[in-house]
């Protein structure tokens, strides 16, 4: 009982001390800062800065010096290189050479934001090659500015995917060309790591699409299909256009006395592949109807014959798959510059009967390239061009010092000059002795004339070179022994007729 009093009495004495009861009050309610507070205190610190760098870009708020989720140091902005200039005169155009890098894009004709497939030829077996997209250039290499760059990123080159070449140097990447752009043509390059090998090639952009119905909702550039419309003013024209409302129109047609027009047959225009319109447009009431339409790709064709020729000789080739009536643009080794030449069409898409001759330039494997001027669609052939092997006689086979000598030529190229030259020893430099021409054949008899000196022993070397083919023919001339000096005069320096420099 005397400690349950005590117990009791104990806030009475709290009471008549109330300076101490604060002071116990405080020293009981003063903050611990604890190990688990100053984790918690992180975590939440965390997740607002998180907060900040994703959830807050993407609701279209910046925070000011606060750095994007996942972004990086912006990149160097890429300086793709310009491939060596054309140097072979074809057909009046200058081409490159054999061994040239070469892209091809299919579609030609592209859609924003539809796959682009980039098929390249010619580099290096294994390199890797770096793909970019960006503004057309005239040319040149870009040239990087000191400072500040003033340019906008738009009008840079983008890298769009690495492919590495396999066997022959071959390789294919896919992209998807970008939703939004400011230019009608766009520039593909593809650029090996580490080498000077490039090429380049065009991607066009269709213009805009509506929507509509025919009766057929699939096919390519040429196929037929029947058009019906209606709700038109009685008898105005009908302007027709694929995969666009402006311009000028595909194909025009009348409406009848009920402005409507029936199952009139029409062919599929020239236009993005994939999802399309067909739109008709009254040109008198401005009406307009659509019908939407699946294009597929043109997969061109091309047959050359024959696969392997000689300087001087032609080369012919025919073609199918093309869109009907458009003009189709012949390059040499490469999907853009100059075309050599361009043959039109049929209603089928197709030609035949067109051909070039090779230029004396060109040495072994080369590639015609074929894109159709309105649809883009591109095809390649390789082909081959074979050196000229020539072959000479002398008119003995050997013989004493003194004795003249004159030549005997075939399979040289047509009607090039053909330059002699001897070699008396070995080691010892070759001496233009003589010259003549060949005939539409290449051949030549008895032609040419040398005598062989009196201090010449053993064999002689005459070289017969092709001024136009650079062929070399090589004939040997057993020299016999004289038993003794034979006077005969050295011979004059040899000096070539204008009328046989080439």
């Amino acid at each position: 009982m005397q400690t349950l009093k005590r117990r009791r009495a104990a806030p009475a004495t709290a009471r008549t001390n109330p300076a101490g009861r604060r002071k116990k009050t405080l020293k009981r309610r003063k903050p611990k800062i604890s190990p688990r507070r100053l984790l918690l205190a992180a975590a939440a610190a965390f997740l607002l800065l998180m907060v900040g760098r994703s959830v807050l870009p993407a609701l279209g708020i910046e925070a000011p010096g606060l750095p994007k989720f996942g972004s990086e140091p912006t990149p160097t902005t890429p300086q793709t290189k310009a491939p060596p200039p054309p140097t072979i005169d074809l057909n009046g155009v200058l081409v490159h050479g054999g061994d040239t890098p070469m892209i091809t894009l299919n579609p030609g004709l592209v859609r924003l934001g539809g796959s682009v497939t980039v098929q390249g030829n010619g580099f290096d077996q294994g390199s890797m090659v770096d793909v970019f997209l960006g503004p057309q250039s005239d040319g040149a290499a870009p040239k990087p500015k000191k400072g500040k760059s003033t340019a906008s990123a738009a009008d840079q080159p983008k890298q769009v995917g690495t492919a590495k070449a396999g066997k022959y140097g071959i390789f294919t990447l896919n992209f998807t060309f970008p939703n939004k752009m400011t230019e009608p043509v766009l520039e593909v390059t593809a650029q090996a790591r580490g080498s000077d090998k490039v090429a380049k090639a065009d991607a066009a952009v269709a213009q805009g699409a509506g929507q509509a119905a025919l009766s057929a909702v699939v096919g390519k550039p040429g196929d037929t299909i029947n058009l019906t419309a209606k709700g038109f003013s009685p008898g105005e024209q009908l302007n027709v256009y694929w995969g666009r409302i402006n311009g000028t129109p595909n194909l025009t047609l009348t409406a009848d006395e009920d402005g409507s027009v029936g199952k009139t047959p029409i062919k599929v225009g020239v236009t993005a592949v994939g999802q399309t319109s067909l739109v008709v447009v009254g040109k008198t009431s401005g009406a307009a109807a659509s019908a939407p339409f699946q294009v597929l790709r043109l997969y061109p064709s091309i047959k050359l014959a024959p696969y392997a020729v000689k300087a001087t000789q032609k080369i012919s080739f025919s073609g199918s798959g093309f869109a009907p009536g458009e003009r189709v643009l012949v390059r040499l080794n490469s999907a853009g510059g100059q075309p050599v030449m361009a043959v039109v069409t049929d209603g089928a898409g197709g030609f035949k009967g067109a051909g070039l001759v090779m230029p004396y330039q060109l040495k072994g494997s080369q590639s015609l390239v074929f894109i159709g001027e309105q649809s883009r669609a591109a095809v390649s052939s390789g082909f081959t061009i074979l050196p000229f092997t020539p072959q000479a006689r002398t008119n003995a086979y050997g013989g004493l010092p003194g004795t003249m000598v004159n030549f005997y030529a075939t399979q040289f190229a047509p009607n090039e000059a053909v330059h002699v030259y001897v070699r008396t020893a070995k080691g010892a430099k070759p001496q233009l002795v003589s010259a003549f021409r060949v005939d539409q054949k290449g051949t030549a008899r008895a032609v040419g004339q040398y005598t062989i000196p009196g201090d010449t022993e053993d064999t002689v070397v005459f070289e017969l070179h092709g001024q136009r083919s650079d062929a070399v023919a090589k004939v040997n001339f057993k020299v016999d022994k004289s038993g003794g000096p034979v006077d005969i005069p050295a011979p004059k320096p040899y000096t070539v007729p204008k009328g046989l420099e080439n």
